[in-house]
């Protein structure tokens, strides 16, 4: 299994015959697709830096795409296609080799659970402990209890990868979602994203002492284009 980085909260995950390519919007360059692979987009939420509608002109490069978006990226009935899905959150799927299921977000959307040629892939999409200086203190109790629930509905499972948001914008909150992922799942390696091209967030998590023992699956993520090969 190969992980690509390609922008913010865009990752490629390419296994054994498909190509898994998260909340790819058109920013950032795709690996080299092998021929006899197929690609799958999966878009978690509508939101401009996880989707935009230009990733749709990728099916005359990647004739057998197909693409998994979250409801509530709208299509017209005359825009709709066999390739295109659409999936609403706390449901299960199956399409061709790859069975999906959602999680709510925490913000728009849905956070992905795919399994496909025998691994299992966890994308978190908007899906986070978001903690804001300016909410009410009840605003942020409620978005915390949120997403302690979805989170917790992945406890007992096998990741092979996932990737969570490690958003500095939240300040001193910016690691709280993050941790509770690695102290109540079990992932073979965690991707941060959703950093805004600040990836010095990397290097500040592993200084902190509420996260001692919890990092040995974390990954630092550096620059775009930047590769992992996992078993």
């Amino acid at each position: 299994m190969k992980v690509t980085y390609i922008f913010h909260s865009s990752f490629a995950v390419e296994l054994e015959e498909n190509v898994l390519i998260f909340d790819y919007y058109g920013e950032g360059d795709l690996p080299r697709i092998p021929d006899g692979k197929k690609v799958w987009f999966l878009n978690s939420h509508a939101h401009q830096d996880h989707f935009q509608r230009k990733i749709l002109e990728l099916k005359a490069v990647f004739p057998d795409a197909e693409y998994i978006l979250s409801r509530d990226i709208r299509f017209r009935p005359e825009e709709r296609k066999d390739w295109i899905h659409s999936v609403r959150a706390r449901e299960e799927y199956e399409f061709g080799a790859l069975k999906v299921r959602t999680l709510r977000s925490t913000d728009m959307g849905v956070a992905y659970v795919v399994r496909a040629d025998g691994k299992k892939i966890y994308h978190a999409g908007d899906l986070n402990w978001w903690h804001w200086d300016g909410e009410d203190k009840a605003w942020n109790n409620n978005m915390a209890a949120n997403y302690k629930r979805e989170v917790d509905k992945l406890e007992g499972e096998e990741l092979d990868a996932a990737f969570v948001p490690l958003d500095p914008r939240l300040g001193d909150a910016y690691y709280w979602g993050m941790k509770y992922f690695l102290e109540h799942t079990h992932a073979e390696a965690v991707f941060p994203m959703h950093c805004w091209g600040d990836y010095s967030v990397c290097r500040k998590v592993r200084k902190l002492d509420e996260m001692k023992g919890l990092l040995g699956p974390f990954q630092d993520v550096a620059y775009t284009g930047q590769e992992w090969i996992l078993c």
